[in-house]
């Protein structure tokens, strides 16, 4: 991305909070529930759904463009396995939005044509092969490790996330070595565990209260040092001084949520159900961005009571609609760039 779109993205996030009139910048969209992965933690697989029409898909991506959307991220289930989804990248790109993808990693070299078009590619990786099995499935590291290798080999731009459950705590280390070989970073989260997406047992995988803060501190302070780490000690504070991990987020039916999801940012189901954020799928009540319009659906989705969460990404994203300095600068840096650096073996 050039200096002049990028100071075109930062204008258009500052006067839409300025002015006090939200847009729906940042989208994550879910194509489907369908997933060619095992990860024991995930619930996705058993959810079903299958996604709309291409027809429909094309019509969601282009109402959520003239609503002002900048930033629309592919996921799923897995994404690459939507037969549809080389096209669904041209659509939001032709329509000027960037397009990011996740992914678990095990389709890239065979779709590697429509890999190259994403802008931004978060592939999924929880540590060495034996962790990493351990939670994804037998098999799954070596396959992603392969996808990864070629974007790094072709010099795209992805980036690491990283599930840090109480089995792949000491990870962060191999992780950041691997990031640092190919010149990308990593995005740690302590994991919330919804049971609507991850099912009744997920919680199982949650560290302990003193081992998320234990890796917390060492996150920040490889940050801090220069490491490989994709957000903020802002956004990794926040996380660290959250009281109760037992508490995911902390409701107030009694005033409007300040948050920006929902407002600058939002969810979108399979189905075109548009939520806030995937903390509220189970449980707020969305509308539908083909049956009840996207403006109406998006609209409808400021409407919900959440004011806080220990999410990094999502307290990263509240301190980029916040307007904070240094966390600005972070996004632009590490988000907006065209390519990845070199790759280094």
């Amino acid at each position: 991305m050039k200096a002049k779109d990028k100071l075109a993205v930062g204008v258009k996030i500052m006067a839409s909070v300025v002015s006090g009139r939200p847009r729906p910048l940042f989208i994550q969209y879910s194509l489907s529930d369908r997933c060619n992965g095992q990860c024991i933690y995930c619930n996705c697989r058993n959810r079903g759904n299958t996604g709309l029409t291409t027809e429909d898909r094309l019509a969601l991506i282009a109402a959520f463009a003239r609503l002002g959307c900048l930033r629309m991220k592919l996921y799923g289930g897995e994404p690459l396995l939507n037969d549809d989804v080389h096209v669904l990248i041209r659509a939001v790109r032709s329509h000027g939005m960037r397009c990011a993808m996740v992914t678990n990693g095990l389709l890239i070299t065979e779709k590697m044509e429509a890999v190259r078009e994403i802008d931004e590619l978060i592939i999924s990786l929880d540590g060495d092969e034996e962790a990493h099995d351990r939670q994804r499935g037998p098999g799954t590291w070596r396959r992603a490790m392969d996808g990864i290798e070629a974007c790094a080999a072709e010099g795209l731009s992805f980036f690491l996330n990283v599930v840090l459950t109480r089995h792949s705590l000491g990870q962060v280390d191999w992780l950041c070595g691997l990031a640092d070989r190919l010149g990308i970073q990593a995005n740690f989260q302590i994991p919330q565990f919804g049971e609507t997406l991850f099912g009744p047992h997920a919680r199982e995988w949650m560290p302990s209260p003193g081992e998320a803060r234990e890796v917390l501190r060492k996150i920040i302070a490889l940050k801090r040092s220069g490491g490989p780490v994709l957000f903020t000690v802002h956004s990794y504070r926040r996380t660290l001084g959250w009281k109760d991990f037992g508490l995911e987020r902390i409701e107030d039916p009694a005033r409007p949520s300040r948050c920006m999801a929902g407002r600058y940012a939002l969810m979108i189901e399979p189905n075109g159900d548009v939520y806030p954020c995937f903390q509220h799928i189970g449980t707020f009540r969305a509308k539908n961005a083909l049956r009840d319009g996207a403006e109406a659906a998006w609209r409808h989705a400021w409407n919900h009571h959440c004011h806080d969460c220990y999410n990094t990404w999502l307290n990263e994203n509240k301190a980029i609609f916040g307007l904070r300095p240094e966390v600005l600068m972070n996004f632009w840096r590490n988000y907006m760039s065209d390519k990845a650096k070199r790759y280094r073996r």
